[in-house]
């Protein structure tokens, strides 16, 4: 069973999330994907990253028209810096019949065996990688070479549209008090403006 993996801190979940995760789901003919929102990941900084769980609510409420969209907080338990090959292990001792496949975005590829443990990572988890603007093919090629000859992974690039949304963009919004319609679910609209709005 192939299953797609959504990490980040979705610090708030957007639409840019669902149309990729969709888009993906379809392109790759997986099973379903699974949102797993950071608990305390190693990158960001908490100023201003709301509470988990509360991450975790919206995810849920954004998704629950979709089944072939799952959350688990599997990070969310662990009080502790929250890398992905923890959070790779734990899930393979939960799903270990699955087949894994992790979406990152065109930036992240350039950063991935710079993630601690890569090499066990790599043995953990193919890699979906959604395009953004701005990267040659060439160095794209050749870093998805490197990758797969290197640490023995799999490495497939998604030939889904261009979606430039960010929930930093969404979080400036909210901020300012600027309309959020149609980039975020209907589903969670009041919430995300209620939780970021004047912060």
């Amino acid at each position: 069973m192939p299953i797609g993996i959504m990490g980040g801190t979705f610090n708030p979940i957007h639409i840019g999330h669902l149309i990729i995760s969709e888009f993906v789901r379809c392109e790759f003919e997986l099973d379903y994907i699974l949102f797993v929102p950071n608990g305390n990941p190693p990158h960001k900084k908490k100023s201003n990253l709301i509470d988990a769980n509360l991450r975790l609510s919206l995810i849920e409420k954004a998704i629950r028209d979709n089944n072939y969209f799952k959350s688990s907080d599997i990070e969310l338990s662990l009080n502790k810096i929250n890398y992905t090959v923890d959070t790779l292990k734990a899930l393979k001792s939960m799903y270990s019949k699955e087949k894994f496949y992790f979406l990152i975005g065109m930036d992240t590829l350039f950063e991935l065996d710079s993630w601690k443990d890569f090499n066990t990572v790599a043995k953990l988890t193919d890699f979906i990688v959604y395009q953004r603007q701005g990267y040659e093919k060439k160095k794209i090629d050749l870093k998805i070479k490197e990758l797969e000859e290197l640490y023995g992974t799999s490495v497939f690039i998604s030939n889904g549209p261009y979606i430039d949304i960010s929930s930093t963009f969404i979080r400036e919004r909210a901020n300012k008090g600027l309309t959020l319609r149609y980039l975020v679910p209907d589903s969670i609209l009041e919430d995300v403006l209620k939780i970021y709005g004047g912060t």
